[in-house]
């Protein structure tokens, strides 16, 4: 994904606690060349990754539960000329890009321990509302040679 994205691409990573949003917000920086480390921003809320083929921000949502103090965050405007991340965008419905990738990760074990969660396997569901995250979604499934729903 980071490969592909283009500027102003916003991903909505959406799933229960370690289901495994930050492992694909690492991918995505790889994917970018980011020169620095990901992690989860949920103490800072956004975090800057600058230095790669475009920059990344990476916002977590999670400690947030009012719509105006999420909004003043201006995460459309953190899109432009580079890549943002939402986890927790459930929390930003209504004000967060509608050109937008989601991906909804969820484990397939029913019962799985949390010594055990790190190695199940997941399974990821995306959706692309607009135009960008359209050809974005195709592109993608063109490398995984998937045949989108």
């Amino acid at each position: 994904m980071g490969r592909l994205a283009p500027a102003g691409t916003v991903v909505l990573l959406q799933g229960d606690l370690g289901a495994g949003k930050t492992v694909i917000a690492q991918g995505v920086g790889r994917g970018l060349e980011a020169p620095t480390v990901v992690n989860s921003p949920t103490f800072v809320l956004v975090n800057e990754h600058l230095g790669g083929r475009l920059p990344m921000r990476h916002a977590d949502l999670y400690r947030l539960d009012d719509l105006d103090l999420i909004a003043e965050l201006g995460l459309a405007q953190a899109a432009e000329g580079g890549i943002l991340l939402v986890e927790w965008p459930e929390r930003g419905e209504g004000v967060l890009p509608a050109d937008h990738l989601h991906v909804l990760i969820t484990p397939l074990e029913d019962d799985v321990s949390e010594d055990a969660l790190d190695a199940s396997p997941r399974e990821l569901v995306l959706s692309a509302s607009g135009e960008q995250a359209q050809d974005l979604l195709l592109g993608l499934a063109e490398q995984f040679a998937v045949v989108p729903a």
